[in-house]
């Protein structure tokens, strides 16, 4: 199966920087941070015109001006009534021609909670999503969600499953993944876990994540890290961005 990925897409800043016609893979899969809204996210697909299944994650900037605990369910929705070949992976498997794909935003747990109060300080999450009581998302929100998001995981993945396996979340799962420049960063723990133990342990054959930014392929024990992001159109474009990045695994 040959799997072509990406992430970051941001076509909320005006840009399409997936198109049709390079569409080369068996199945494709989006690591969340491709739409500014549920409306938006349906038209891009609907202009990709994927010819096959698409399975995505949601980043934390589809959360921005939507309520955090209604954010899931409202692009749920609207995949679910529009685009029946798009499948939205929210702690959910799915297997597809023998190979198992495993979903989930996962979020941070900002290093153990050590950079949460600085990282609500600087990040626009905490500005940009909202909880339903009016109040703005805080650092603890996020890190309970992870919790949830990291057991959820660590349960499927050692449940027996005789073929490959594919992770895709938003959040990487390593520190290693991070732009060099900003590994002593004091909001690191925003945009990376440490979950290398937890990969080492389970295995799975290959984890494709987003958020950072900058292309990531590297081994952490058996298991192949991959990003594809595309960045924000007219400030910030990944120089390594390919539009036909492809990985592929046995069935």
């Amino acid at each position: 199966m040959r799997i072509q990925f990406a992430s970051d897409l941001h076509v909320e800043f005006d840009s399409k920087p997936l198109r049709r016609n390079h569409l080369k893979g068996d199945v494709l899969v989006l690591a969340g941070d491709i739409a500014g809204s549920p409306r938006q996210l349906v038209r891009y697909l609907q202009f990709l015109h994927s010819p096959v299944p698409v399975f995505l994650v949601l980043g934390n900037h589809e959360f921005y001006g939507h309520p955090w605990e209604r954010g899931t369910d409202l692009y749920r929705m609207a995949l679910e009534r529009e685009m029946p070949n798009v499948r939205l992976l929210e702690r959910e498997s799915v297997v597809h021609n023998g190979v198992r794909f495993l979903g989930s935003t996962l979020w941070t747990d900002f290093f153990g909670g050590v950079q949460g109060p600085v990282s609500e300080e600087k990040m626009l999450d905490f500005q940009k999503i909202w909880k339903l009581d009016g109040e703005p998302l805080r650092w603890k929100n996020v890190m309970e969600e992870f919790e949830i998001s990291r057991a959820w995981l660590q349960a499927e993945l050692e449940k027996p499953f005789s073929g490959k396996t594919v992770v895709l979340t938003h959040h990487p799962p390593s520190l290693l993944s991070n732009d060099p420049s900003f590994l002593d960063s004091p909001v690191s723990g925003a945009f990376c876990n440490r979950l290398d133990d937890l990969v080492e342990k389970t295995c799975p054959d290959i984890w494709i994540h987003g958020h950072t930014h900058n292309t990531a392929d590297y081994r952490i024990g058996n298991t192949r890290i991959l990003c594809n992001p595309y960045g924000y159109r007219g400030i910030e474009i990944n120089p390594d961005w390919n539009e036909e990045s492809m990985v592929e695994v046995g069935e």
